[in-house]
């Protein structure tokens, strides 16, 4: 059995084991979570939830919460940290940094319960920790059910894996490999070369000394100072877009709406009683502006996340394209214009299983999902394994 440095118990917990990977480097780790009322947390050194507005002086404008606070620090190479965290919680994140310290602010007093939190940025190089190499997981556990997203919608930076251990076995999310950075900035590099330089590598970022630091999502790609990218997908929309001008596309919700015809008339993509315009770049990047907006009716939200996961995919002109979600991963990202991130995500992840852009959860119904999402509604521990695969 494994002996675990840290230890804090506490009523309706869930255990958590923390695992480092990384070589000659001590990992702080620190966890946030909002109450079911929606208050926001951190989980403090004596392993209970606090307000982070707590910490806060009479002094207007945002303060920094006191490191010592909320840091988690892991042991060397090989070892094992674990706590109880209080249970129920929603809306989670647990971050990871392996080089330095992560710093989390407020920006305002609490208001009933409600503090504003400042968490650390990958995007603002003018903040210290976007010098840092980290990343983060998200969770939400309610009504005895944990739920698990080891994200890379945002950015890859230190790779993380997840294993939650259920009385029917075990849950893997392998995640990526410890060099996932270096080898997806090389495949960017090389689609820079082969996609009418398309300056894809510029979503590496990277240390002074050149080396990489973390990878952004094409969503950040204003960030990264790609403008070319604002009209990289105007032609194939358009060309989806005459597709299905003379022929229905048929969207399965996979809930009570069934299957939907969809046909353009006009500029817009009438779906039911719904309807689509025809999005621009930003909007097939998010998936959350524009026609895709995260807004409306139950039978709306369905059809926008299908619509958009299929944009990333390129699987809306290929074989079966009519209908959405249909064919297996196999199928996706085989041709200009696509999501190569996602693809290159996908390609480097130990099992193929990565969150690499919002929606990448919808799967054709009998086929795999590879977003490496988990959940159980008895969760018995939950072990998570920072800058590469846990053992076994």
């Amino acid at each position: 059995m494994v002996a675990l440095s840290h230890l804090v118990r506490a009523a309706s917990t869930l255990t958590v084991v923390l695992y480092n990977a990384v070589p000659s480097v001590e990992v702080k780790a620190y966890l946030t979570a909002h109450e079911p009322n929606g208050a926001i947390r951190m989980l403090s050194e004596d392993g209970t939830w606090f307000d982070p507005c707590s910490t806060r002086s009479g002094a207007a404008g945002t303060q920094t919460i006191p490191a010592a606070t909320i840091t988690h620090h892991l042991g060397a190479q090989g070892s094992y940290f674990g706590l109880q965290m209080p249970v129920p919680v929603i809306s989670g994140r647990m971050y990871f940094v392996t080089d330095g310290d992560l710093e989390f602010g407020t920006t305002g007093p609490s208001t009933g319960g409600f503090c504003p939190l400042q968490e650390p940025s990958a995007l603002n190089m003018g903040e210290a920790s976007a010098h840092r190499s980290w990343g983060f997981m998200e969770f939400s556990y309610r009504n005895g059910v944990l739920f698990v997203n080891p994200t890379l919608v945002d950015f890859v930076g230190t790779p993380l894996s997840v294993r939650m251990e259920t009385p029917d076995g075990n849950l893997d999310a392998r995640g990526l490999p410890a060099n996932a950075v270096d080898l997806i900035c090389h495949g960017l590099s090389a689609k820079s070369k082969d996609e009418h330089g398309i300056p894809w590598h510029k979503l590496c970022v990277r240390r002074q000394d050149g080396s990489p630091l973390r990878v952004l999502s094409p969503s950040h790609y204003k960030e990264a100072d790609i403008p070319i990218l604002d009209t990289y997908w105007e032609e194939h929309v358009d060309a989806v877009w005459n597709a299905y001008r003379s022929k229905p596309l048929r969207v399965n919700t996979q809930g009570a709406h069934g299957v939907v015809p969809c046909q353009v008339h006009g500029d817009v993509l009438v779906c039911d009683s719904e309807s689509f315009a025809k999005p621009c770049s930003t909007d097939v990047f998010g998936c959350d502006s524009g026609p895709f907006t995260n807004e409306g009716s139950p039978l709306r939200k369905a059809l926008a996340s299908r619509l958009c996961a299929a944009f990333h995919r390129t699987t809306l002109l290929g074989a079966d394209g009519d209908k959405q979600p249909a064919v297996g991963v196999e199928r996706y990202y085989t041709t200009s214009p696509s999501n190569w991130y996602s693809k290159l995500v996908h390609e480097h992840a130990i099992d193929g299983n990565g969150y690499a852009f919002p929606y990448d959860d919808i799967t054709a119904p009998g086929k795999k999902d590879r977003s490496g999402t988990l959940s159980h509604a008895n969760p018995q521990k939950l072990v998570i394994g920072v800058g590469g695969p846990l053992p076994g």
